[in-house]
């Protein structure tokens, strides 16, 4: 497609046609906080986004921006989602309460799409677990257990997609992909945790100049430490913690490379993270499912993705 768009415009289409993977819509600040580069007034992006309308390269519905080629049922789509988002994450809260009670858990996060406030009928909660040091995989352990014995191993409610401690904080893969995922993440306890995890991750920057900290619509649960967590931890302290730990990563990757030994060492390590302070399984590749095709969209209207 043969297209003479400003640099701004450009960056317009590169924030919009990311989100277009995921067939969901941005209001005008959203355009503006996933600007790849430029922090300009928001008024010069209201006028540039008006212009792209105008000239047919985009729809506005129901103050959603979307590509033309899109029905305005994207839009209706995503208020619904929002809708059933909502109702999800009060949800999530008073799982987050009893995540707390976790012993070695030290705070709780959204990620995935209910992180960015909608939710489809198939969505999960999916939650990312920051566990203390040298404990991550006994946590593993125990929410795991609880999950398969107490509730029949359901995921709908229950997606640790992610562990991590605070030596993992940091995404050595600096792309668009994570940077949306880290800035989208929301907290739902301990929110000195969270900040450390930005500020961990401050890189973010370089792909969204405009972005700033979601300020979340719910409360969170309170920073201190449970009663119940804190006398588990006592009484668990008295074994050989450190060993078990080691045990369950061993056994974990071990389990991880004989079901997909078809896979090199580099392939295994980047979508299965097996390691003492990061847990996750990415099984289907999202993140170059989702790369391929943003770039094969910015393709369509001649324009490179931003280094």
């Amino acid at each position: 497609m043969d297209l003479s768009l400003t640099s701004l415009q450009q960056d317009i289409v590169r924030a919009l046609a990311y989100f277009d993977v995921f067939l969901y819509p941005l209001t005008k600040e959203q355009v503006y906080a996933y600007l790849p580069r430029n922090s300009v007034p928001i008024q010069q992006l209201e006028n540039d986004l008006k212009d792209l309308v105008c000239a047919g390269l985009l729809k506005e519905y129901a103050g959603y921006y979307f590509f033309a080629d899109r029905s305005s049922a994207v839009a209706t789509t995503r208020r619904e989602d929002e809708r059933r988002a909502a109702a999800m994450l009060k949800r999530a809260f008073w799982i987050s309460l009893f995540l707390k009670q976790i012993p070695f858990v030290r705070a709780v996060f959204i990620t995935g799409s209910l992180s960015k406030n909608v939710a489809s009928p198939s969505s999960d909660v999916d939650f990312m677990i920051v566990t203390a040091p040298n404990r991550l995989w006994i946590s593993k352990m125990i929410l795991t257990g609880i999950r398969r014995i107490f509730f029949f191993n359901t995921i709908k409610y229950f997606c640790f997609n992610l562990f991590v401690t605070k030596k993992g904080f940091s995404f050595p893969e600096k792309n668009v992909f994570n940077a949306i995922e880290i800035a989208t993440t929301q907290v739902l306890w301990n929110e000195a945790v969270h900040d450390k995890f930005l500020s961990a991750n401050s890189w973010v920057r370089m792909f969204l100049p405009n972005w700033n900290k979601n300020h979340q619509g719910f409360r969170l649960l309170r920073s201190k430490a449970s009663p119940i967590q804190t006398i588990l931890e006592f009484v668990l302290n008295a074994l050989p913690l450190n060993s078990l730990d080691d045990f369950l990563l061993d056994t974990a990757r071990k389990f991880w490379k004989k079901r997909n030994s078809h896979l090199d060492e580099d392939r295994f390590d980047a979508l299965f993270q097996c390691k003492p302070d990061i847990s996750s399984v990415w099984s289907h590749d999202h993140q170059t499912q989702t790369m391929n095709e943003y770039r094969r969209r910015l393709a369509q209207f001649g324009i490179r993705e931003t280094a």
